[in-house]
């Protein structure tokens, strides 16, 4: 996700995030700080300490039943604790099976946009849905 949002080249090989990429980026003309975490078991004891303070919390979930409860259990846990907003995005709705964004919005509570990261057609929507959430976070 984060290779779409900085227009670097695309693999159509999915792999998780192992540890913590982090890359500068404009968005409404403001330089941000992005932090791609990975959601492993053993990373997340870094995630409450490096989110405080953010302005905006973006769980990245597969579209699957199985991704749910555990994306769930996480975004209750970010909701209370950080006070940020926190939205989600359905990633991999291209492959078959996907549920949709409305219906894991439905699960999680949160607003959820759907997403394909190896798509680079959808690389201004992601940055559109950023920018807008980030403006609606102020």
């Amino acid at each position: 996700m984060l290779s779409l949002l900085q227009g670097r080249d695309v693999s159509t090989k999915t792999e998780p995030t192992v540890g913590l990429e982090i890359e500068n980026s404009i968005l409404n003309g403001k330089k941000v700080n992005v932090w791609d975490f990975g959601g492993q078991q053993r990373y997340r004891f870094m995630w409450q300490d490096f989110l405080k303070g953010t302005a905006l919390t973006v769980l990245i979930c597969d579209s699957t039943e199985k991704n749910l409860d555990q994306t769930k259990e996480i975004c209750a846990k970010f909701s209370r604790r950080l006070g940020s907003k926190v939205i989600a995005i359905a990633n991999k709705q291209d492959l078959p099976g996907a549920l949709s964004a409305e219906q894991i919005q439905k699960k999680l509570g949160i607003t959820t946009y759907g997403m394909s990261a190896i798509r680079v057609d959808l690389r201004g929507r992601m940055r559109r849905i950023l920018e807008y959430e980030m403006n609606s976070s102020e």
